[in-house]
C-alpha cells in the first residue's frame, strides 16, 4: 500500500478506496516534494575521540556536536521515576500520573585527542549524544553489523552521499519491503519522506523509485 493511503487512513480512521488515494495523489501531484536538495556534495566525516570518552563527529572543518565555536557541550535529560527506580520514559501500561517527571542539564567541555577513526566503525553507545539524532553519523557497521557489507558495496559503487537529494550523507540502506531488494542509501530526510512521492517522473523521488540505482547490485537486505 502506498504511505499516501495509509496517511489517508490514519486522517479518516476508515479504509480509503482506490478513488480516494488517486485523489490524494493528484492533489499532491501538483506540488513538488520537500527534497531540499542544494546540489553540493556533502562534507567529508571523521570520528575524533574525545577525553570524555565519547567520539566525536567532525564534519569538514567543525564539529558536529558543537556547532558553535567556543561553547561547551550541553544535553537535556529527561527521566520518570516510581519513587524507587529511575526510566526515560514509564514503564509500558502505567499511567503518567502514577509517576513523576522531572529533567537535568549536563554541561561539560571536551579536549578533542589525535585518535581519528572512520565515524561508521563508532557504535552508538560510543558516540557524543549531541544532536546525534539528526541523522549526520553514517549507519553503524562495526564487526557482526548485518549490513555491513551491504553498505560498503553502495559507498564503493555509488559514494556516500544520498542517492536522491546528493547533499547530504547516506546513512540508511533504503530497499523494497515486498522484495526486501536494496534500492540505495539514503540520509534520513530522504529516507523518512520517499515513498510520499506522488510523481511518476520528474521528480529526484520519484525517479528513484522507478529506477533504484542499486538495483544492478541485487543486493538483498537482511529479513
Amino acid at each position: 500500500m502506498h504511505r499516501l493511503a495509509i496517511h489517508l487512513r490514519l486522517d479518516s480512521g476508515t479504509e480509503p478506496n482506490r478513488e480516494q488515494v488517486l485523489a490524494l495523489l493528484v492533489a499532491r501531484s501538483e506540488s513538488s516534494c520537500p527534497i531540499g536538495a542544494t546540489g553540493t556534495a556533502p562534507a567529508e566525516r571523521e570520528a575524533v575521540l574525545g577525553d570524555d570518552g565519547r567520539y566525536h563527529l567532525r564534519i569538514g572543518d567543525r564539529l558536529h556536536c558543537l556547532p558553535r565555536p567556543n561553547r561547551g557541550h550541553r544535553q537535556e535529560c529527561s527521566w520518570w521515576s516510581d519513587g524507587d527506580a529511575y526510566r526515560v520514559q514509564p514503564p509500558r501500561g502505567v499511567p503518567r500520573e502514577k509517576g513523576r517527571f522531572g529533567s537535568h542539564r549536563v554541561r561539560w567541555t571536551v579536549t578533542l585527542t589525535d585518535v581519528v577513526i572512520d565515524p561508521a566503525l563508532v557504535p552508538k553507545a560510543q558516540r557524543c549524544p549531541v544532536r546525534e539524532v539528526l541523522g549526520e553519523w553514517p549507519t553503524y557497521v562495526g564487526l557482526g553489523s548485518r549490513t555491513r557489507k551491504i553498505r560498503g558495496a553502495l559507498i564503493e559503487a555509488f559514494g556516500t552521499a544520498c542517492m536522491t537529494c546528493r547533499s547530504r550523507i547516506g546513512v540508511f540502506i533504503d530497499h523494497d519491503s515486498a522484495t526486501m531488494r536494496v534500492r540505495g542509501l539514503l540520509c534520513r530526510h530522504c529516507n523518512t519522506w520517499l515513498e510520499m512521492c506522488p510523481h511518476p517522473s520528474g521528480c529526484p523521488w520519484g525517479d528513484y523509485l522507478n529506477d533504484p540505482p542499486a538495483a544492478p547490485l541485487k543486493l538483498t537486505y537482511p529479513k
